[in-house]
């Protein structure tokens, strides 16, 4: 290549400064590219250097220079190694703008999926210790976006995050309880007929106090956990959380368990049938299901 990557590379970064959106997405998927195909023509000092310059592009109003950042971020992690990108990136959680904060939780979780999670983790689940809202935030909805890429080898990880999860979903904070349902969700959904029910147990445990939550998206991604949940650990399981509540003296605690029982029913009507209770026949009803109770 002419000129040679390694003073292509500095030219570079005054152009992603660049005020012309399709400028600086172009620049970013380049030095993304160059990261990939050609990283160690370069000194790694220069990599963190664009490291810092592409924390900035986060901030872009355009969202394909977001993600063309994010990838980028990937990219380099790769060539150099996660520690030094990553420590940048739990670093920027710290900062006031969502947007901001949002996009740097997905770039975490991308170089958790580039370079293995378990570079990533341990020092994901040591900043949650951080006391502050944001930051605890962030590590979240990394490992929500993190199981979400990683698909089923979270199962090898789910034991680890276990504990932080309880805490999560526990909290007095409205934002840390529904960020980590939907964690929660991603992780049953990644796992599903792997072997980790009795984790998955457990921490639908600590879900299900949640279902009488009454903001709108906490309560979506309470829903939506049961829902994971209900793929994971099969529709009998969460029937036997149901039936304690349907029949409730308070019409609020049934409104609520009949609407969970009917997305349950929508999801898996055939798995039930199975699993609902053994009545006695009255005078005008006939319970019993012979077909089924006949190889009892």
């Amino acid at each position: 290549m002419t000129p040679p990557i390694k003073d292509l590379l500095p030219r570079l970064t005054p152009i992603l400064k660049n005020r012309h959106e399709k400028v600086q997405e172009n620049c970013i998927d380049l030095v993304g590219r160059i990261a990939d195909r050609g990283a160690e023509f370069v000194p790694a000092r220069e990599w963190m250097r664009i490291c810092f310059e592409l924390l900035e592009m986060l901030k872009a109003h355009k969202k394909g220079i977001r993600r063309a950042t994010v990838n980028t971020f990937g990219y380099i992690a790769k060539a150099i190694g996660p520690q030094d990108v990553l420590a940048t990136l739990l670093n920027n959680l710290k900062v006031q703008e969502r947007q901001n904060r949002v996009c740097t939780t997905v770039a975490i979780a991308i170089v958790a999926e580039t370079c293995s999670p378990f570079t990533v983790l341990p020092a994901l689940m040591n900043e949650y210790r951080v006391p502050e809202l944001n930051v605890q935030n962030g590590v979240l909805k990394s490992l929500s976006f993190l199981f979400e890429y990683i698909g089923e080898m979270g199962k090898d990880y789910i034991y680890a995050v276990t504990p932080l999860l309880e805490d999560a979903l526990m909290d007095r904070d409205l934002v840390h309880r529904q960020t980590a349902a939907s964690a929660v969700k991603h992780m049953a959904l990644g796992v599903a007929g792997l072997g980790c029910e009795d984790a998955l147990v457990h921490l639908l445990n600590f879900i299900w106090p949640n279902i009488f939550e009454t903001s709108p998206h906490v309560i979506n991604a309470v829903m939506e956990a049961i829902e994971g949940m209900r793929v994971a650990l099969g529709a009998a399981v969460i029937l036997n959380y149901y039936l304690q509540g349907l029949f409730h003296p308070a019409r609020k605690v049934r409104e609520v368990y009949w609407t969970i029982y009917n997305s349950l029913y929508i999801g898996a009507q055939d798995t039930l049938v199975a699993a609902y209770p053994v009545l006695e026949d009255e005078q005008n009803n006939v319970y019993s299901r012979p077909e089924l109770t006949m190889f009892v």
